[in-house]
């Protein structure tokens, strides 16, 4: 910032002979401070320097240097915008708001996080599309046994996720002896099929809930918000909408994860086929 104050100033000797130029519409300055001592019609900005308010500002503030101080009668009418230094003894003297770096670096943290969210969302999307598109029936399968046994695929989810963790764990300490990378990499596959499945089921049954609970063949008679695709686009907009949101979207999402881990392992993917080979009688 220094560099910048001082090219500012630079600049300002090269182009402009006066220190501080005036006009009927505000007041300039460029290389070194200002003291408002009576008022000021229009908008003040201060470049390379910081700024005494004495008196009125009957407009906006602009400092690039060394902060701003009022003292005596000096407010500003307007907002105060700075960069470098602080403010001082600024309460109940700006009539608009004050912006700080910090609150334009919590902007833009802000409009990262949410382009990043809707970056996710896009994958999100494409994924949740192909899934429907090759696997529409099971993933009916799995929002009809969610939306029957919540609980049940809810406390499964728990139980998978603290499994996989372990285990992940328990692999680690083989990777010196090359036993534990191939398992360690299996482990990471199956956990991220079992969770893209598992949240694209639970886009459906919330797909299938804002649609309201349907028989399948009125769902079919229906213009709009008809077959599997509808039902998980729907559910993932409803979602990703509270995963806009700062504190509440996270827990909602990750709790989704967990419902979805749990009715994957719960229905096998849709296929509600046994993990196990089932015993039966020979027949005679």
């Amino acid at each position: 910032m220094r560099r910048s104050v001082m090219f500012l100033a630079l600049l300002a000797t090269l182009v402009a002979p006066l220190a501080a130029a005036s006009s009927g519409s505000g007041l300039q300055s460029f290389g070194h401070g200002v003291t408002i001592d009576q008022p000021v019609k229009g908008d003040v900005q201060v470049y390379g320097g910081a700024a005494t308010v004495r008196d009125v500002i009957d407009g906006d503030l602009f400092v690039f240097g060394d902060g701003v101080q009022f003292e005596g009668n000096g407010r500003v009418t307007g907002n105060v915008i700075y960069f470098g230094g602080r403010v001082s003894n600024a309460e109940g003297r700006i009539g608009g708001r004050l912006y700080s770096p910090t609150s334009f670096e919590s902007a833009a943290a802000a409009m990262t996080r949410s382009a990043v969210i809707l970056s996710l969302l896009v994958v999100w999307l494409i994924a949740a599309v192909i899934v429907a598109l090759m696997s529409g029936r099971e993933l009916r399968l799995s929002s009809v046994e969610l939306r029957a046994s919540p609980l049940h695929c809810f406390a499964l989810g728990l139980v998978a996720l603290t499994s996989f963790v372990l285990s992940a764990i328990v692999f680690s300490y083989l990777i010196p002896y090359l036993i534990g990378i191939p398992l360690l990499a299996a482990l990471g596959v199956f956990a991220m099929l079992t969770k893209v499945y598992g949240t694209i089921a639970v886009f459906h049954a919330v797909g299938t809930l804002v649609a309201g609970s349907k028989t399948r063949d009125q769902l079919a008679r229906r213009k709009w918000l008809r077959g599997d695709l509808a039902m998980v686009v729907v559910g993932l907009l409803v979602l990703g909408a509270i995963r806009m949101l700062p504190v509440v979207g996270p827990l909602v999402w990750g709790g989704a994860s967990v419902f979805g881990v749990g009715v994957a392992l719960a229905t096998k993917f849709g296929r509600r086929e046994p993990w196990f080979l089932v015993w039966r009688p020979a027949d005679a």
